[in-house]
């Protein structure tokens, strides 16, 4: 028989507990493997910048801030993760232009227009080249230095680079395929 008193006492034997970290740390491992391998499926298959594919499409407008944009030397070129995350660092984007390597630090989107998807690069006619050298000079009103570049962006990336410069010509005008 059990007496009054040893059942006041304080139990000396804890109960055995259940050891959870196995458990935390293998669903913790299984979440890092997969977002690492659905990180890796993704750079491997990143083909990078698509240009504009041929026919007509409508492209945003946007300046390149040149006091910032840099040039990249070939041996500070971003590998595979620096492309597939087409940053230089968290304000300017890596594109390669006419075989230059450019971080580029842009304004806009400051409208959009058409242009022409050609082999040579985004075409747009005189009076889409006019509307562009309009949306730039509004833009430049009050800036210390004038834009010099423009970039146009697509859907599925850059549509192409073009001059300030090439605009104030009049006529139609191709941007440099961006890639």
């Amino acid at each position: 028989m059990t007496s009054t008193i040893e059942l006041d006492r304080p139990i000396a034997t804890r109960p055995r507990r259940r050891r959870r970290w196995p458990l935390v740390l293998a669903a913790g491992a299984g979440a890092v493997l997969t977002t690492a391998a659905t990180g890796a499926a993704y750079v491997v298959s990143h083909a990078g910048n698509r240009p504009l594919p041929a026919g007509v499409h409508t492209v945003e407008v946007y300046t390149v801030d040149d006091a910032i944009s840099t040039v990249v030397a070939p041996k500070d070129r971003p590998g595979v993760v620096g492309r597939f995350l087409g940053m230089c660092d968290a304000d300017t984007y890596y594109v390669e232009a006419g075989g230059t390597g450019l971080c580029l630090v842009l304004n806009g989107s400051l409208g959009s227009v058409r242009a022409t998807g050609t082999a040579q690069g985004a075409r747009l006619d005189a009076g889409q080249a006019a509307e562009v050298r309009d949306i730039v000079r509004q833009d430049e009103r009050g800036a210390e230095e004038p834009d010099t570049r423009v970039v146009l962006k697509y859907d599925d990336g850059w549509a192409g680079l073009v001059k300030v410069a090439d605009l104030e010509a009049g006529g139609p005008v191709t941007g440099t395929v961006i890639r």
